[in-house]
């Protein structure tokens, strides 16, 4: 019994991202050492660190539509000037799970009415930090990618179609075997 009641204990201390190995799976973890191809120039505009890919196309922040899958790099150094990321192979050093909540900054009720409903589930979205590396280009920190955004009970990472879909001819992700 002692020890049934360790293992529920620790199981407490598990991660909260599940995995799969079916490769359809959104869950399907991306393996260390997968390749990130990309195929053309990307230009991250001055005093900004990320470019955001979403069906094939570069957009900004206040650009992508967050209730479809897409994905960002990410440069190390903020400029006032243009950067660029050149095409190159780079290698997925890390993989981390992330889950983001989009909050509001200004508040919608000034009362809010009391009552038993709790407002409803928070709006979040699921997807992975793929942190790279490159001796060419050691500025580019990471890709991210995410889902849709959804309610919580709803929400999950983007599959590798998705993932691929969001970068288009942009770039291709070569998974390691």
């Amino acid at each position: 019994m002692r020890w049934v009641v360790i293992a529920l204990c620790l199981s407490g201390c598990s991660a909260n991202f599940q995995t799969s190995f079916n490769p359809a799976s959104p869950y399907h973890q991306i393996p260390v050492g997968s390749k990130v191809v990309l195929k053309q120039p990307l230009e991250v505009s001055a005093h900004r660190t990320r470019l955001f890919l979403q069906l094939g196309e570069t957009m900004q922040l206040e650009d992508f539509d967050r209730y479809k899958a897409n994905c960002n790099f990410e440069l190390t150094s903020l400029t006032d000037g243009v950067q660029t990321i050149q095409p190159q192979t780079f290698t997925i050093k890390r993989v981390e799970g992330l889950m983001v909540q989009v909050v509001d900054r200004k508040p919608e009720y000034r009362f809010i009415p009391a009552g038993l409903d709790d407002q409803g589930t928070p709006m979040v979205t699921q997807g992975y930090h793929f942190w790279l590396e490159s001796s060419q280009q050691p500025e580019v920190r990471r890709l991210s990618c995410r889902g849709a955004f959804d309610d919580m009970w709803a929400t999950q990472p983007p599959s590798i179609e998705e993932i691929q879909q969001s970068m288009g001819n942009l770039a291709e992700l070569q998974l390691a075997l």
